[in-house]
Order: C-alpha cells, then sequence, then structure tokens
C-alpha cells in the first residue's frame, strides 16, 4: 500500500509541476499545450537510448540523435500538441509508426527480456560522461518481431534536451539533475530536467 501511494504522490508531482511550467505565456502560439489521448503510443520512460551519429531539430535547436526501444501501449496518455500538431495521427498515418507519449505506470515491459517489471523512479545528476535522452512526442518505427508477446517501437529524440519546459527546447547543461525510470546503467536514460521557473 505504501508503494502504491508513493507512486500516486510521485504522479501528482510530476503532472502538476508539468502543467505549472507549461501554463500559457504571452507569447505563446497555442491555447494548450498538453492533451490526454487515447490510443497507441511508445512508452520510453523505463528506457536508454543509445546515439545514432546524425542529428535532430526540435523547435529549431540541433541536438545529436539518439534511438530507443520502448514497448507499444495501449491506452490514455498525455502528448505535446505543440510537437505533434494531430495526436491521433500516426508519424506516416499508419499503423507501422506511433509517438512516444507519456503516462505514468507502476509496472511496463522493460528490457532486455520485456517482462513486466516495477518502474523505479530515480535521479541523477548530468556529467560530461552521464548524458540524457528526451523521447517525449518523438516519432516511433514500430518493429516487426514481438519480443516475448511484447510490441516494440524504435524511437528517435535528442540527447541533453530537456522534454519541459514544452513551449522551447532547452539544452540540459552539466550538474543538472534528470529524472528518470530507466534503470541504473542505461546510457542516456529517457527522462528531463524539472526546469526551476525563472
Amino acid at each position: 500500500m505504501k508503494k502504491i501511494l508513493i507512486g500516486l504522490a510521485a504522479a501528482v508531482v510530476i503532472i502538476t509541476t508539468i502543467v505549472i511550467l507549461t501554463q500559457d505565456k504571452p507569447d505563446s502560439g497555442a491555447d494548450k499545450a498538453l492533451v490526454l489521448v487515447d490510443g497507441k503510443f511508445a512508452f520510453c520512460g523505463a528506457s536508454g537510448a543509445e546515439l545514432t551519429g546524425r542529428t535532430i531539430v526540435v523547435q529549431g535547436k540541433t541536438f545529436l540523435e539518439g534511438k530507443s526501444i520502448c514497448p507499444v501501449l495501449d491506452g490514455i496518455s498525455i502528448a505535446n500538441t505543440l510537437l505533434v500538431g494531430n495526436p491521433s495521427v500516426t508519424p506516416d498515418s499508419t499503423d507501422k509508426t506511433v509517438w512516444s507519449y507519456f503516462w505514468y505506470f507502476d509496472s511496463v515491459p522493460q528490457a532486455p527480456t520485456w517482462d513486466l517489471l516495477p518502474t523505479v523512479n530515480r535521479s541523477f545528476v548530468i556529467t560530461k560522461t552521464q548524458g540524457m535522452s528526451n523521447m517525449f512526442c518523438m516519432p516511433c518505427k514500430v518493429l516487426e518481431d514481438k519480443v516475448n508477446g511484447v510490441t516494440l517501437a524504435e524511437c528517435f529524440g535528442p540527447i541533453n534536451e530537456a522534454a519541459v519546459p514544452l513551449r522551447r527546447s532547452l539544452r540540459v547543461v552539466e550538474g543538472e539533475t534528470s529524472i528518470t525510470q530507466a534503470p541504473e546503467g542505461a546510457s542516456y536514460p529517457v527522462g528531463t530536467i524539472i526546469p526551476v521557473n525563472k
């Protein structure tokens, strides 16, 4: 029971923080950045990433590109309409792709076996040798072969870019703390810095 309450409290804190930090600004071009979506999506919150050798542009800024393997889930999730104009339409308008969205889970299929395992929230400090990846609202290609009965997707997103604030792209810097559910030792854990309102 204590574990469930802690998990729910963490979800409330994360969602409340995102809502507060993404409230409309005078210069924003959209009324709402966050929307709820119902359907298939890739959940990357418990995954790491590897460098692809390419770059990716997010809201006008160029970053190194990372690739994550993430389970495809079906249900309610949160999307950012500033990155994905119509969150109910897949990147290529077919079932061969999905977007990577977010939701809070107590357990999800996780690498390398893709067994359903408990999620563990943890923080880590960005260093010269330990970066992070952002896979929120990024395009994913659904892989043909299931592993352990789990449909997987290959998702592509920026390395060392913060998922919030939503209305502009920020590069994370050494010394900042990131939050993730990826296991210890994962390369470029998927997560984000929770920025401080200045």
